[in-house]
């Protein structure tokens, strides 16, 4: 009897999510989903029905909106009168550890979550907390050759000149353009830095093209004078290199690395809180070299400097490597840590771990524009418990 009537939940819970993802469930047949997610005894059907949506033909972000709002009503706002979902959407990142509240993610995970505007929304404590941090955004510090550093944001536009060398800010955009003069000049530099909770964009007088994340930094010549053009980074920056095939590109970055390329569009990713060093290329040709090692990357590969070794391996999915240049966090099989420190970077706040540090796997999407209050309330129905102290600045992580 009891088999029989396992089998009979099993059935009605895929019925229901069938319905759900049809869109045409009734709100009974709603919040009758939502109980029976809620229940551990169907976590292995739950994670089934993902594996299945996931492994479909058809991409997520395809899905139509009647679909993600009948699993957001479904999951989120079961015994409640539904609210009307914003326009602002975001993928949910859903965790297999942790059982509670994963059930009630998992069937999120796979779909758009829309943003109710009018359901008032429980957030995480926050502790002595008069101002909330915001998502990052354009600004930068510029350091010129003379030492003078001027400050750069989204609303900026201004013009200067260093020599023989133009330099123009259009709103998050620096651009350099170098006369013929300047290549006989001697040699100047400019260093742009990003804060933490910054981003910009430069583009230098040979035209590549970089992109810097938060807490980075490029340092560069006014003109490329010599055989090679040579720049430094720390921290994250994608680059789209100008070919020239009689001047070399290399990237020096952090651990005696260096990157050599003549035209191609990759990824470096040298913060010094991370373990290693990633250098993944997504189009064209490197030459990646550390301690007189060599490796060559074809698109797709990444060379990944770790302790005294440095290794090529497969990236699965290059999209996820650059989705911060695109405003998105990918966060598809990253560990809560790794998580935490691109919120860090990104909000600007410091992340402490009051007793050990869950081991939880994080799935899912979400955009760079949301407010960590959005971010936080995710974790927490995630069963990452945490609060805000040091007037917004500290993030606690409890077990």
């Amino acid at each position: 009897m009891q088999l029989h009537h396992l089998q009979h939940m099993e059935e009605r819970v895929v019925i229901l999510y069938q319905k759900c993802l049809n869109g045409i469930a009734t709100a009974e047949e709603k919040q009758e989903l939502a109980l029976l997610l809620e229940n551990p005894a169907n976590e292995a059907l739950v994670k089934s029905c993902i594996d299945t949506l996931l492994t479909a033909d058809h991409a997520l972000e395809d899905l139509p909106e009647t679909t993600m709002t009948s699993i957001l009503q479904a999951i989120f706002e079961a015994g409640e009168t539904p609210a009307q979902p914003g326009r602002r959407r975001m993928a949910v990142i859903a965790l297999w550890t942790g059982w509670a509240a994963a059930a009630v993610l998992a069937i999120v995970a796979a779909v758009w979550w829309l943003r109710p505007v009018s359901r008032p929304m429980q957030h995480p404590t926050m502790a002595a907390a008069t101002t909330l941090p915001v998502p990052g955004y354009n600004r930068a510090t510029l350091t010129l050759a003379n030492g003078d550093v001027m400050q750069l944001d989204s609303a900026g536009h201004q013009q200067l000149s260093q020599g023989a060398t133009t330099v123009q800010q259009r709103k998050g955009l620096l651009s350099y353009t170098a006369t013929a003069s300047a290549h006989t000049a001697p040699p100047g530099y400019n260093t742009l830095t990003t804060p933490r909770g910054g981003q910009f964009k430069i583009i230098l007088p040979d035209g590549t093209t970089v992109w810097l994340n938060a807490a980075s930094s490029l340092h560069y010549p006014l003109a490329f004078t010599d055989n090679e053009r040579r720049v430094e980074v720390t921290g994250e920056a994608f680059f789209e290199v100008a070919p020239d095939a009689a001047k070399p590109f290399r990237v020096t970055a952090r651990e005696h690395m260096e990157i050599t390329v003549l035209g191609t569009s990759f990824n470096v990713n040298a913060y010094t809180d991370e373990t290693v060093v990633r250098t993944t290329l997504l189009s064209g040709a490197v030459k990646v070299n550390r301690n007189n090692h060599t490796v060559r990357l074809q698109p797709g590969q990444q060379a990944v400097a770790e302790n005294e070794a440095l290794r090529v391996s497969t990236v699965p999915d290059v999209q996820q490597v650059v989705a911060w240049k695109n405003g998105v966090f990918d966060f598809n099989q990253v560990p809560l840590t790794g998580v935490l420190r691109q919120l860090a970077r990104w909000y600007d706040i410091e992340v402490v771990y009051e007793h050990t540090i869950p081991d939880i796997m994080f799935w899912g999407r979400m955009g760079r524009d949301l407010p960590l209050q959005d971010v936080l309330l995710i974790l927490e129905k995630s069963q990452v418990h945490c609060r805000l102290e040091n007037n917004g600045k500290k993030l606690i992580v409890a077990p």
